[in-house]
């Protein structure tokens, strides 16, 4: 996303650009049902209608984001920095959320 937010003026970029960002996208979110359900086998539809309600406030977030960089002047490939803002934020949790749930090394 960086890549695409510094050459996105140049077409010859941008639409690979794009089409990586989507094709990012459209591998992650399969993987990511797929593993809810693992997580969730007494209720797998419940963990996969949370899963699309976040993908969707997500969505929103974004689309809200890169609406305010765009009407603050920033120009049209602020939002991606947006984007990119959010997912770096998405990443951290991630990685925090990860971090917390490592196991413990038990003393005996």
């Amino acid at each position: 996303m960086a890549v695409l937010a510094t050459y996105g003026a140049n077409p010859l970029l941008l639409f690979p650009g794009l089409f990586g960002v989507g094709a990012a996208m459209m591998m992650a979110i399969p993987t990511i049902q797929e593993r809810l359900t693992r997580f969730a086998p007494e209720a797998p539809s419940l963990a996969g209608a949370m899963n699309l309600a976040a993908l969707n406030a997500a969505n929103a977030l974004g689309a809200w984001t890169g609406g305010l960089s765009i009407g603050a002047g920033f120009g049209l490939l602020s939002a991606v920095w947006a984007g990119f803002g959010l997912t770096f934020a998405g990443l951290i949790l991630f990685g925090l959320t990860l971090a917390s749930q490592r196991p413990t090394a038990r003393v005996i």
